[in-house]
Order: C-alpha cells, then sequence, then structure tokens
C-alpha cells in the first residue's frame, strides 16, 4: 500500500453513479443522565451534516452480530462527512447509547457498532438498526 493513496476516494465516484448518497444528520452520543424520575436518557451533541450510502446486511453478516432470531431492519451505512469525525456505536462500560442518524425520509437508526473506521480519510462504515422514533431531546435547540 502506498502511503497516502485512498482508495476509497478514487473508487467513490464510480460508486455513488450506481448507488447514490442520501443526506443525514449525525447525532454524536455524549453520554447518558438520570432523571427524577429514575429513567435515562441519551445525550447527544448536535446534529452535523452527513452523507450515507445505505446497503442491506446479508444473513451472514447478521449471525455473526448474533442477530439471527431478531425481527429488525439492520443496514449497513457508509457515512461520509469532513475527516477525523468519528462515529461510535454502543458503548456499555462508558454509557454510551450509540450515535443516532436521522436521514433525509425521516428514518431514525442506531448505530450499533462501527464495521471499518476511516474517519481520517473522512469516512466509516457501520451497522445500525432502525428505530421507531428519534431520542427525545427534551426541547433542546437542535431538534430536527
Amino acid at each position: 500500500m502506498v502511503p497516502g493513496l485512498n482508495l476509497h476516494s478514487l473508487a467513490r465516484g464510480a460508486i455513488s453513479a450506481l448507488h447514490p448518497e442520501v443526506p443525514a444528520r449525525l447525532y454524536q452520543s455524549a453520554g447518558q443522565v438520570t432523571g427524577e424520575d429514575g429513567a435515562v436518557k441519551g445525550v447527544y451533541a448536535p446534529g452535523v451534516p452527513v452523507s450515507a450510502q445505505i446497503q442491506s446486511e446479508g444473513p451472514t453478516a447478521l449471525a455473526h452480530a448474533d442477530r439471527v432470531g431478531r425481527e429488525e431492519v439492520s443496514r449497513k451505512l457508509y457515512l461520509f462527512s469532513e475527516p477525523g469525525r468519528r462515529v461510535a456505536g454502543i458503548v456499555r462500560p462508558l454509557a454510551r447509547g450509540g450515535d443516532m442518524l436521522q436521514l433525509e425520509d425521516g428514518t431514525w437508526w442506531l448505530v450499533e457498532g462501527v464495521i471499518e473506521d476511516f474517519t481520517l480519510s473522512g469516512w466509516a462504515c457501520v451497522r445500525a438498526t432502525m428505530q421507531v422514533g428519534g431520542p427525545d431531546f427534551g426541547g433542546g435547540e437542535d431538534q430536527p
């Protein structure tokens, strides 16, 4: 491999011509808080624009993710943003619930894990699961 050669950037134009990217907003997890009623609520940084390519996951990938018996919609998403914007999945020991994505069609997706991390080159591949609704921003300014 040649240092500094980003093969993805060379192939991205051809890939996007066949399978267009969609606009999305990334809400990065900033931990959790416990309310007075004892309910745990995720805290998210303000949303930032990213673009995403959405791909289905085959049964082999889902079996490896230990999800064979679940009824859910999981997808592999390639996320593109400015270099260095690191996306994160669920990290229970750090009380991180996983980043959230809202696609242009209004659907919400929970990032469960990072499959490939090339954030220094401006992209990452993540496994995400569709959610019934988005996070509770608690009346904050950055509500979608």
